[in-house]
């Protein structure tokens, strides 16, 4: 993965994560704090390091609260902070960076940086306000120390890297990515087993009915479902009338372990169809998941088609990394 991928990568899963959590307590500009958070819950290396120095995004949360009454205190205001609430960021709009998180980006990417999460952990654990460090040590934890093991697991960064970069499908309509979600492995597996529970996570699907078609929900069962045709936020969705039903069918099942969806369009039957290969590994504190998403070809494309697919591979791949996201996003967000 070049620089700029993996900097671009970053910083998209960071600011997804750091302004859902901004959202959480009524902001529209996610500052430093903001960020930890995000590096608390990211799968890569700066997480890992995180969450084993007792930085879970509870722990930080809580950290984060006591500095900001702490130095409401010092001023002699006892406003108490911000109710948390659910995560708005998706029904809203407005939202930007601070200047000062926006700065440790530029030095996370600044020559001689990876533009990695763990070049935006250094830079954010250096901040010169200090609120960073007082966060981590609110936590119980060590900022040298954090540094220290930021360094010594980097002698591992060859193996780091093929686990923080899922290797690239061949096709352009199929994709693969990994995530970390905040909770056991059986709460997850309860969240993506059920197909009831499949519109709290996938952003396409706005109901599913309750029981399958037929008489099991064993593999081959399949379920009616309803598309998403009204954005979060309340306006309407355009979507064409055949593609407003979805079949969704349960392709492997195997408990805790994975899980394979497959939504498809009754009454469109030469659309492409969706997969989603779920695999889950429990991971200190939580869930690792592993997505590989795909879109099926129905039956064999004209020649003019497949040529004009060719010049639009590169469309193809930013589309597939989208919803790879979304959907990473949609599942941490259910247990945030």
């Amino acid at each position: 993965m070049s620089k700029f991928t993996r900097s671009a990568d970053t910083s998209h899963r960071l600011s997804l994560a750091a302004m859902e959590e901004a959202s959480r307590v009524g902001l529209r500009t996610a500052d430093i704090e903001h960020l930890l958070l995000a590096l608390t819950i990211d799968r890569d290396r700066a997480g890992r390091v995180l969450r084993r120095h007792g930085l879970t995004l509870e722990a930080a949360r809580a950290g984060v609260a006591a500095q900001h009454s702490a130095q409401l205190a010092g001023l002699g205001v006892s406003v108490g902070e911000p109710d948390s609430g659910r995560i708005v960021f998706h029904e809203t709009d407005g939202y930007t960076w601070s200047d000062r998180a926006g700065r440790i980006f530029t030095a996370a990417n600044a020559r001689g940086n990876a533009g990695d999460a763990v070049a935006v952990l250094t830079e954010l654990l250096a901040e010169p306000s200090g609120l960073i460090e007082a966060v981590v040590q609110e936590v119980g934890a060590s900022r040298a120390a954090i540094e220290r093991d930021l360094v010594s697991s980097g002698s591992a960064a060859s193996i780091d890297e093929h686990a923080e970069s899922p290797p690239r499908s061949s096709s352009p309509l199929a994709g693969t990515t990994e995530g970390f979600i905040p909770a056991p492995t059986a709460e997850v597996w309860s969240l993506l087993a059920d197909p009831a529970r499949i519109p709290e996570w996938e952003p396409s699907i706005a109901s599913v009915a309750a029981s399958p078609e037929g008489t099991t929900d064993d593999l081959g069962g399949t379920w009616r479902a309803r598309a998403t045709t009204t954005r979060p936020d309340g306006t309407e969705l355009t979507v064409a009338p055949a593609f407003r039903r979805v079949r969704i069918g349960l392709l492997a099942r195997e408990p805790e372990r994975r899980i394979i969806w497959n939504l498809a369009f009754p009454d469109a039957p030469r659309a492409n169809s969706r997969t989603i290969d779920i695999t889950l590994e429990p991971e200190a504190d939580g869930t690792r998941i592993r997505i590989a998403f795909s879109w099926d070809r129905a039956g064999d494309r004209p020649r003019r088609h497949r040529v004009l697919g060719f010049m639009l591979r590169p469309a193809y791949r930013v589309i597939i990394w989208v919803q790879l996201s979304q959907l990473v996003s949609g599942i941490s967000r259910v247990f945030r």
